[in-house]
């Protein structure tokens, strides 16, 4: 029994806690490669007290100090990173039941007249929830991922909309467009984490299992921007869950992913055909016939 790697935490004894409760910005996050995080594994079990932490970094183990045990004021504060953890994990699980029970939203997702504010709101309390599962657990719990998953799920339906009212206002769509790819980007980096984490699991299943929604929903965004590089990009995750797809997924599906797949190499050639109606436009208006590829090539890498 290799306990319980999915809530794998920062080892207590090597990474003591602000407060006794709250992980440093550095180990909390675990972004810096020149920085290692050393993390501990807690035992299988459905108590705090269960569910001791071994850490094959240092060797130390970390266990709950019962009431009138005795053991140092360390041993103590160290100890209770494992209650701050299950306390963690509670609050983390009771609000993806309650978001999975649908926010108290209409029928149509909208939530009512209000539907816009109310979807703000659980959002900004999904954030916190966030924070707070990061500060205590790290960047390697199910809880981050599952919160950090639930956020981008909302963002990807929010791309989809975005995308669909743009071409009113060139100076508006100008602003949402530098926005719409910084979210992306997060986005992206989001299920690029997730992906990792199930990996790390070493479980006999692909991680496709969990995440093949959010990755071919990230590639519909990226192939709906319209130009070549971001549908590449698109492609390139598609590629991620393109073997699970074919064994696990309907013929429906399957046509949607080799569409999501393919559509760089149709967005490549509508550039070529136009690449080529206006080099003909410049020789017929008696420019030199060899600006035309050059002018094609410029616009290729733009």
């Amino acid at each position: 029994d290799n306990g319980d790697s999915a809530s794998r935490i920062p080892c207590p004894i090597c990474h003591p806690r602000t407060n006794g409760r709250y992980l440093e910005e550095d180990v909390m996050f675990d972004e810096d490669e020149d920085f290692k995080v050393s993390y501990a594994v807690p035992d299988n079990g459905m108590t705090a007290e269960e569910r001791t932490l071994r850490s094959p970094t240092c060797k130390g183990v970390t266990a709950i100090v019962p009431d009138g045990g005795g053991g140092s004021t360390r041993k103590r504060k160290e100890g209770m990173a494992i209650k701050y953890m299950c306390m963690a994990e509670d609050k983390v699980l009771d609000r993806l039941e309650s978001n999975s029970g649908g926010n108290g939203n209409d029928d149509d997702g909208q939530g009512g007249s209000g539907g816009g504010d109310d979807t703000e709101t659980e959002r900004d309390i999904d954030n916190q929830f966030l924070q707070m599962a990061t500060s205590i657990c790290g960047a390697r719990h199910w809880t981050t991922h599952f919160l950090n998953l639930s956020l981008i799920e909302e963002s990807l339906a929010s791309f989809h909309s975005t995308l669909m009212t743009m071409g009113r206002d060139s100076n508006r769509d100008a602003e949402v467009m530098e926005d719409l790819f910084v979210e992306i980007a997060e986005a992206a980096d989001g299920i690029e984490r997730a992906y990792s984490f199930a990996e790390s699991l070493e479980l006999k299943i692909d991680p496709a299992h969990w995440l093949f929604d959010y990755i071919v929903g990230l590639a519909r965004t990226l192939v709906g921007l319209g130009d070549v590089k971001s549908q590449k990009y698109g492609a390139e995750w598609i590629k991620k869950v393109e073997g699970y797809s074919e064994k696990f997924e309907n013929d429906g599906m399957n046509k949607v992913v080799r569409a999501l797949r393919d559509a760089w190499k149709r967005g490549e050639e509508e550039e070529d055909d136009k690449g080529g109606e206006t080099a003909k436009k410049k020789t017929s208006s008696g420019k030199s016939g060899d600006e035309g590829p050059e002018g094609q090539k410029r616009r290729r890498i733009e």
